[in-house]
């Protein structure tokens, strides 16, 4: 939903709004929306909601922006991210008036650094903390509360409060979830049982029965259980214990400094952590407001005198943050408003900084060999062309290599991962340890404030200094939630591609076919490979103005137009004698390969090793499988083919052909099937032969196959497995209709995206990446094909190789966005309507010599 500016409002924003008659707040804090989703709950200072309609709002402030949160600009939400490095908050404060209707909320003060000011409990549930040289994080907080009965002349302690009493005048929800329950000044009620149990402080009450009320004087932490996560010292000396009674020998810790708790917001309670402070900030408009102010002040010393502290509430935030965008540029001081919150829905979105490695998905497919296998600092990336300036490590000091690459070719370092804002511990040497620092001490916890300074890392220290650090002197704390930790009181499949690239060429036919190809083939490489360092040359050399896009577009059309002609004019053309004649051969042959048989089953099945339940699974179960061999036999789709087995009935293995209009045209896509021996009472156990890549957001590199049908994500209805009208059929037919599809970007619950600015920045570059990452399959394929599917892998690419590579001219010379070709890879209309990034057409330039060589290696058909 917009507010009346046509921005979008999100949770915790910071809203204005007219003021209506006898309503003191004009703004205040979204917590969500109603249930009808037409209007929200807005929070105000004094801690009552109110429903406002989303066009009666405007939004002006964001606090709770925090480094490493990536971000985007409000004029252009669908551009550039950036990611937010600094945030300085300021606090507008008012005091909250006792109860009585003739007392208004009053301005404290404005513009209050939030180090100025505490909450009313000094710690809650996962704050960090530290205790000397031990940094924890609190996973229980014990809350004790004063309760003053007869207007003071009577007070009681009650212990674990949270527990025994609930608030009766709280007029919010919100803070009683995230923040302390009690706050000075509410009435409180309780079983009269809890209060005889409880300690008095002052007078004495004998309560009788049922329950009783009164109000909250003073909020205090009791006991703490502290999980602790990290030491300055690592393992030498012990940790405090676990359970500390008294918190005040705890530091709290703010993982983004003192002078940075963006937590606070609207209707946030506090008090000023100096004695008289207010003065000091009180707006200076007119002496009529000071005399308010210090006429507050009095009643706040008289209410002290009667027992109850009142606490202060924020009013208002006023937040900037500093931004680095992905481009190198930085931004200073920028309104949090001006700015949109996203979340990074592309893996290809590095930030500068950050550190890379060039990616491998298939054997000897690898970006420039003179920075294979190093790591590299993005220095800054276009979004547009999906193009990074890396600084590769060379290993010599001082020394780095400069290059424009494909973001499509780049992995973020699995060594390397931490981001901005993420918090980290000093790991000082063993000979300068320091075993008595004083309990208060911030000065070795802090937070990653800068990235670029490469070899060094930007620290931001608890007690507010920044020095340079290499990551070998820190340690990065990856905070779990106080949840996991008290939960604590996979099956990823990787292939060993460069063994099987040996055992596949060790068994390759060394006939005519590769002796009479293999030097054509070294020529083909050779030629494109020096056009591609041509171009590579091309973009170092306009390293400083290669984020102007369309200049490197105009810049290197020549250079891709040579790369395609070279493709198109040097793929070899088998016309000479012996075997090479199948080539031609298999031209006019038609291709035959049913869509249904039933064969012996596979060794390199993913089930085999199930227990079979063909002998015990009773004849019910055995008819029910014939039926589902019928069904197949006689309706499956020109694009689909399926192998059952007579020795293992409980087997299946599918594979479908991608269809032309998506990322996974002329594709092949395999697929496991199990029926288990409760089948068709639970649906079919499906594994997708992943090769460790990511082909959609339902296919997992594990092989996982994420579908409503199977059981393993959610749905409704007609979407679920249903035993009496669900069948193998529907599951293969859904596979390739539900996931196989032009947009595969959508499936990971995007669908409210589509046609939206957001969506249309994501979903390009999904489909260059998982167009990429079908060729990296087919060359998979190629190599190690699944067993009974030799002929069909080879026959398939045979046929339509030629197709796969006037897909790759069509994209690298006319720049035609993926999955706009026809079946002939021919451009339709909708190829007119963007263009594909220079950052795909340079990864594709990379992996085109490989599947040249793949093609000819089994006779693909010459191209026209």
């Amino acid at each position: 939903m917009q507010d009346a500016t046509g921005q979008r409002i999100f949770p915790y924003d910071l809203v204005m709004f007219q003021k209506t008659a006898g309503a003191e707040h004009d703004r205040g804090l979204i917590v969500r929306a109603t249930p009808g989703k037409t209007d929200f709950m807005v929070l105000c200072a004094d801690g009552t909601e109110v429903v406002k309609k989303p066009c009666d709002l405007t939004v002006v402030d964001r606090s709770f922006l925090c480094p490493g949160t990536a971000v985007a600009s409000v004029s252009d939400h669908g551009g550039q991210p950036g990611v937010v490095t600094g945030v300085t908050t300021k606090l507008d404060l008012v005091q909250l008036h006792g109860g009585g209707a003739d007392e208004p909320c009053r301005v404290v003060a404005t513009g209050v650094s939030p180090a100025e000011v505490r909450p009313v409990r000094k710690l809650t549930r996962g704050d960090f903390v530290v205790s000397g040289t031990w940094l924890g994080r609190a996973v229980e907080v014990c809350v004790d509360v004063d309760v003053l009965f007869d207007g003071g002349r009577s007070v009681c302690r009650v212990t674990n409060a949270a527990d025994r009493l609930r608030v009766v005048s709280k007029k919010n929800s919100f803070w009683n979830r995230t923040k302390s329950a009690f706050f000075p000044g509410d009435r409180v009620a309780g079983d009269a049982s809890v209060f005889r149990a409880s300690r008095w402080l002052k007078g004495q009450r004998k309560p009788s029965h049922g329950e009783l009320e009164g109000t909250v004087a003073k909020v205090k932490t009791g006991g703490v259980l502290i999980y602790w996560a990290a030491s300055l010292q690592d393992t030498v000396s012990a940790p405090p214990p676990a359970y500390h009674p008294n918190p005040r020998k705890l530091t709290f810790f703010c993982p983004g400094g003192k002078d940075l708790m963006w937590f606070w917001s609207a209707s946030a309670r506090c008090y000023f952590r100096s004695r008289n402070p207010a003065t000091a900030r009180a707006p200076k408009k007119k002496h009529r407001n000071m005399n308010r102010i210090l006429m507050t002040m009095a009643k706040v010393k008289r209410r002290l005198k009667a027992g109850v502290k009142w606490p202060m509430a924020v009013a208002g935030t006023c937040t900037t943050v500093d931004v680095l965008w992905q481009d190198g540029t930085r931004q200073l001081g920028v309104p949090s408003a001006s700015l949109l919150r996203i979340p990074l829905r592309n893996e290809k979105d590095f930030f500068p900084g950050q550190r890379v490695v060039g990616k491998v998905l298939s054997p000897h497919v690898t970006i420039a060999p003179t920075v294979a296998g190093r790591v590299g600092v993005v220095k800054s990336l276009s979004y547009k062309d999906q193009t990074a300036c890396v600084s590769w490590i060379t290993g010599v000091p001082g020394e780095v290599v400069d290059t424009v690459t494909s973001t499509y070719d780049l992995a973020r370092s699995p060594d390397h991962s931490f981001f901005y804002g993420d918090m980290v511990v000093s790991l000082r040497p063993r000979g300068n340890q320091e075993s008595n620092k004083a309990t208060n001490d911030l000065s070795w916890v802090g937070h990653i404030a800068d990235l670029c300074d490469a070899p060094y890392i930007h620290v931001k220290w608890g007690d507010g200094t920044t020095s340079k650090v290499l990551l070998h002197e820190i340690a990065i704390i990856k905070p779990r939630s106080a949840d996991e930790i008290l939960k604590e009181l996979g099956d990823w499949v990787s292939d060993d591609d460069d063994a099987f690239h040996k055992k596949a060429q060790e068994d390759m036919p060394r006939d005519g076919l590769v002796r009479g190809t293999t030097a054509m083939i070294g020529k083909v490489r050779n030629i494109i490979k020096a056009v591609i360092r041509t171009l590579g040359g091309m973009l170092h050399d306009q390293v400083e103005i290669y984020m102007l896009s369309s200049s490197m577009a105009l810049a290197s059309r020549p250079v891709r137009t040579a790369i395609t002609e070279k493709i198109r004019n040097c793929s070899p053309r088998i016309s000479d004698g012996g075997d090479c004649h199948a080539g031609e051969a298999a031209e006019d042959e038609v291709f035959h390969f049913k869509h249904f048989d039933v064969v012996q089953s596979p060794q390199d099945h993913h089930y085999l090793d199930t227990t079979d339940p063909g002998d015990g699974g009773g004849r019910k179960w055995l008819k029910r499988v014939q039926q589902e061999w019928k069904i197949l036999e006689t309706s499956l789709p020109d694009t689909i083919y399926v192998r059952g087995f007579e020795d293992r009935m409980d087997l299946l293995r599918a594979v479908m052909v991608g269809a032309s209009g998506t990322p996974y045209q002329d594709g092949l896509f395999f697929f496991d099937l199990q029926l288990p021996p409760s089948y068709p009472a639970t649906p079919p156990q499906v594994k997708y032969h992943s090769f460790g890549l990511r082909a959609n957001p339902n296919l997992y590199p594990s092989g996982t196959v994420c579908l409503s049908l199977l059981n393993t994500t959610g749905g409704k209805g007609t979407e679920l497995w249903s035993p009496e009208a669900s069948s193998v059929l529907q599951v293969v037919v859904s596979i390739q209709g539900l996931v196989l599809i032009g947009q595969p970007y959508y499936n990971a619950g995007y669908t409210m995206q589509i046609g939206t600015p957001e969506g249309r920045r994501n979903e390009l570059p999904y489909c260059e990446n998982t167009y990429l990452v079908n060729l990296h399959t087919m060359l998979h394929l190629i190599r190690r094909p699944p067993v009974g599917f030799e002929a069909f892998v080879r026959d398939h690419f045979r046929r339509r190789g030629q197709y796969v590579l006037c897909a790759c001219e069509a994209y690298l010379q006319e720049g035609c966005p993926v999955g706009t070709l026809d079946g002939e890879a021919l451009a339709t209309e909708a190829s007119r309507e963007r263009s594909c990034s220079v950052g795909f057409r340079l990864a594709l330039a990379n992996i085109v010599p490989r599947l040249v060589e793949a093609f000819a290696l089994i006779g693909t058909q010459p191209g026209n």
